[in-house]
């Protein structure tokens, strides 16, 4: 072979080798920041304790009056007022699976320099079986009467407002016998520049949720029915919607659909560096207590594995519930064992898609 073509050979060897390396180190700077933020995040993380013999009994069940039929207020926002909001602790719990991690996810408008907990207006379970490679986005609907430990009867998205995150995971824990000890909590602002650091995310809209957008949102969008682009701002306010039927219902179906599509957008970046620089900023807009390990070893397994699905779906179950009054506001009143019943299921039996995926009817 001719001198000057094993020369330049080299000379590819050797810039393909400093590319090779410079892509390495840059992905390890950068997962390191990632590692370090996460770090930070957990020294702030609410804590785990022991249950206390207190908690373990249920306040005798809140007297509510039956409604027949929607109610009036099925769109109207009913938050508790809290004067002495607390930081609860997360009561320890024994899994129940092994190979069945669960994480509560919340989203909460809490503003800065706010000195009460705020208000949480999305509840998720996102349950990760390792051994099948499923994992289930189940919403928790606001306004289901639950008992909340050591404050009584009230709407489940009030346990946040009462004790922060401790108490909302110790109260879905109490509640359908769960063993829920990592969260994900992330302000909507946050949530909103996420969506956009992604370069938006794709949901199916109808005409009315179109509509609901446009009337709301400085970008409009095509008003034809279907697949439509959203940036920040526009997701916001689709996750937000009560207005356009089905109130709480349909809200907590588009929220697990944009959860759905942020989602398949992460899975499209093939860049690790790129990946890395995503999953920095978004920390910088949440509260968690998973540890990096955690983190670092869920991720990698879900996102690189040809076997993951989702499967979503509700709190309550079709047929488990029915609307009730309660101070003369609203509440949703639900069958609880019938709920536990079938959402253990779901998580630690058979996974039947048919029993996870509701769909509101009128």
């Amino acid at each position: 072979m001719p001198d000057n073509i094993i020369k330049k050979n080299k000379q590819t060897v050797r810039i393909i080798a400093i590319a090779a390396a410079s892509v390495i180190l840059a992905s390890a700077a950068a997962f390191g920041y990632v590692y370090l933020n996460i770090i930070k995040l957990n020294a702030n993380a609410a804590r785990i304790v022991d249950k206390p013999d207190a908690v373990s009994a249920f306040a005798p069940v809140d007297r509510l009056e039956r409604i027949e039929g929607t109610p009036s207020d099925i769109d109207e926002d009913h938050f508790s007022d809290v004067p002495e909001p607390t930081q609860e602790p997360i009561y320890n719990q024994v899994p129940i699976n092994g190979n069945v991690i669960n994480v509560l996810l919340l989203g909460t408008d809490v503003r800065p320099n706010q000195k009460s907990n705020g208000r949480t207006d999305s509840i998720m379970l996102l349950s990760y079986n390792r051994n099948t490679r499923t994992a289930k986005l189940i919403s928790f609907m606001r306004d289901v009467w639950l008992h909340i430990p050591g404050r009584g009867w009230d709407r489940i998205n009030a346990s946040f407002t009462y004790g922060n995150i401790g108490l909302t995971v110790n109260t879905v824990n109490k509640n359908f016998n769960l063993d829920i000890q990592n969260y994900l909590v992330i302000d909507f602002e946050g949530f909103k520049k996420i969506v956009d650091k992604l370069g938006g995310i794709e949901v199916m809209l109808d005409e009315k949720e179109i509509k609901y957008i446009n009337d709301r949102s400085s970008r409009q969008l095509t008003k034809e029915a279907g697949m439509k682009l959203l940036n920040g701002e526009q997701m916001l306010i689709h996750c937000r919607n009560r207005k356009t039927g089905g109130g709480d219902f349909e809200r907590t179906q588009r929220q697990r659909d944009v959860m759905l599509s942020i989602f398949n957008k992460a899975k499209t970046i093939n860049d690790p560096v790129l990946f890395a620089q995503v999953l920095s900023y978004a920390l910088k807009h949440v509260q968690t207590n998973m540890t990096p390990d955690i983190i670092f070893t869920l991720g990698l397994e879900v996102l690189t594995s040809k076997e993951f699905k989702m499967e979503q779906g509700r709190i309550p179950f079709d047929n488990t519930w029915r609307y009730a009054s309660k101070d003369g506001k609203s509440v949703i009143s639900i069958d609880l064992s019938e709920n536990i019943h079938l959402l253990h299921d779901c998580l630690y039996e058979d996974g039947s898609v048919n029993k996870l995926i509701i769909k509101f009817e009128d």
